[in-house]
């Protein structure tokens, strides 16, 4: 077989293309190379394609009047009447778990922790679902909201789910609140801490530039995604800085 170099000589003195035989005697051995990398490139596209992706805000709402909504940042501070609301969306069936703990441990504010099923095609849904609010007292400590997205038939999302619906009474004793609390910090703690098992990000300040009024929010200009699958569940972590003192943005 003639080399590369005598191939170029050949084709400058015939006068000749040199692109036919390059094609002849090259592509052969680029073929091979060609149909790896067109498989490596199909399944990482495949791979992404089941992965399903969740989409959360976090906002604050002021009494007024005028009432007002504003993206909730790690720096919020909390003030008398003021409401915190969760939006979030999928887009495929999935259910997402939303709790909101101090440092310590415990529920944030008595804040009873949420559940819910979420349609696919990015369908809103907002927590807390009413008469359950959220009223952010201002004594508030410092928050450590944990948003999670699971597939609906997971092991950990049917514990989370009987869990919590356990938690919603108000007549529950003390001790029993805490414990199932403990419980719930467990399992949450044990999916968040398993990195290579769950896909796991902190929530970043919403950049904004005014203050929103009126009944429609567009929590979706500030929500943050994370893809989740069949057994990787997706998590959202948001820890308020200092002691829970946060001015909402445009204050």
């Amino acid at each position: 077989m003639l080399s590369l170099a005598a191939l170029l000589l050949v084709c400058r003195l015939r006068q000749q293309s040199f692109a036919p035989l390059l094609h002849k005697f090259i592509s052969p051995l680029l073929f091979p190379v060609f149909l790896a990398v067109s498989a490596a490139v199909g399944s990482l596209q495949a791979a992404e394609e089941m992965q399903s992706r969740g989409r959360v805000c976090l906002s604050v709402v002021e009494p007024g009047p005028p009432a007002k909504e504003l993206p909730l940042r790690t720096t919020s501070v909390a003030r008398p009447g003021e409401k915190v609301n969760v939006y979030l969306d999928a887009s495929m069936k999935c259910i997402a778990l939303v709790v909101a703990l101090t440092p310590d441990g415990k529920l944030a504010n008595g804040w009873r922790p949420q559940f819910a099923e979420v349609p696919e095609d990015f369908e809103e849904v907002q927590l807390p679902r009413a008469p359950v609010t959220w009223e952010w007292t201002a004594q508030a400590v410092p928050l450590e909201i944990y948003v999670l997205f699971m597939q609906p038939d997971s092991t950990d999302a049917e514990k989370a789910k009987r869990l919590i619906s356990a938690m919603q009474s108000l007549k529950l004793e003390d001790r029993i609140l805490e414990m199932q609390t403990n419980k719930l910090r467990e399992l949450i703690g044990r999916i968040a801490s398993e990195k290579q098992k769950s896909n796991q990000t902190l929530f970043k300040d919403p950049e904004v530039g005014g203050v929103f009024r009126g009944n429609e929010f567009p929590w979706r200009q500030f929500a943050q995604s994370v893809t989740f699958s069949d057994d990787r569940p997706g998590v959202l972590i948001l820890a308020s800085e200092g002691g829970g003192k946060a001015v909402p943005v445009g204050q």
